[in-house]
C-alpha cells in the first residue's frame, strides 16, 4: 500500500508542523497523532512511523529540553510527547521485520496463521480440527501469535473467533507462507450457528404441524342438578 503510506507520511509532517507552530499543543493534536500511529502500526507502515518518531524527537529537542523553564502546561505536553515517542519506538520494534518470529511452514503456528488468513473467523475447535491437534495447543499458539500482533481474537457467541491482522498478513506474505497478492476473505462467521430447536423458541412451544393435529371430541357438559330446598326429599 505505497500510496496509503505516502499519504500517511504527508499527514504526519503536516500535523507535527502544526504542533511546532501552535502556541499550545491541544488535545486535538495528540488525538490525531495517536490515530495516525495506531493506523500505521496496524498496517505495518514503517515510513510513517519513522516520520512520527523523527518529528517528535525533533520537536522535543527544540522546545522541551529546558525542563525547569517550562510551565505546567508545557511540562504536560512534554510528557505526552515522550510517551508517544516510546509508543512509536515499540511499534517499530514489533513490525514484521523485527517480530522475532521464524515460523516453520509445517509448524502449528504457521498453519494457524495461514488458516485464519484464508478463512477468517475460525473458532478454537475448527482450528484444532484443521491442524489435527487439541484446544489446549490452539490456545497456546493463539496467545503466542496474539502477543506478536499478527492475529486478533474476538468473541462470537460463546466461542473465540480468530482473524489475521494487516501486520500478520504482511508477515505471512513476506515469509512465503502465502502466495504473492493472496488476501483473506472478508470477515464472517466460519460456520452458521445451528438453528435453535423448537424447545428453545417460546413461540413454537406446543405447536404441531398440519399432519400432527388431532381433533378431540367435545366433552358434553354434565347436566345441572336442580337445587332442592331444605327439608324436601327427592322423588
Amino acid at each position: 500500500m505505497p500510496q496509503l503510506g505516502h499519504d500517511r507520511r504527508t499527514e504526519v509532517r503536516r500535523l507535527i508542523d502544526s504542533m511546532e507552530h501552535a502556541k499550545s499543543i491541544g488535545d486535538g493534536h495528540f488525538s490525531a497523532l495517536g490515530m495516525l500511529i495506531t493506523d500505521a502500526s496496524l498496517c505495518a507502515d514503517e515510513p510513517a512511523l519513522v516520520e512520527v518518531q523523527d518529528g517528535l524527537q525533533w520537536l522535543h529537542r527544540t522546545h522541551y529540553l529546558d525542563t525547569p523553564a517550562l510551565d505546567g502546561d508545557q511540562r504536560e505536553q512534554r510528557g505526552r510527547i515522550l510517551g508517544l515517542i516510546d509508543t512509536v519506538h515499540w511499534a517499530l520494534r514489533r513490525l514484521p521485520s523485527g517480530l522475532q518470529l521464524s515460523l516453520h511452514p509445517d509448524g502449528h503456528a504457521a498453519r494457524f496463521l495461514i488458516a485464519v488468513a484464508r478463512r477468517q473467523g475460525l473458532s478454537n475447535q475448527q482450528l484444532a480440527a484443521e491442524l489435527g491437534t487439541d484446544d489446549t495447543e490452539i490456545s497456546r499458539v493463539g496467545r503466542k501469535l496474539l502477543s506478536a500482533g499478527v492475529v486478533w481474537r474476538r468473541k462470537e457467541w460463546r466461542h473465540n473467533a480468530w482473524d489475521i491482522t494487516p501486520r500478520g498478513l504482511l508477515y505471512a506474505q513476506t515469509a512465503g507462507l502465502l502466495k504473492e497478492g493472496e488476501v483473506p476473505a472478508p470477515t464472517r462467521p466460519a460456520d452458521p450457528l445451528p438453528e435453535p430447536s423448537s424447545r428453545a423458541r417460546p413461540d413454537a412451544a406446543g405447536r404441531r404441524g398440519p399432519d400432527e393435529v388431532s381433533e378431540r371430541p367435545e366433552r358434553p357438559e354434565p347436566p345441572r342438578r336442580r337445587h332442592e330446598g331444605p327439608g324436601r326429599a327427592e322423588g
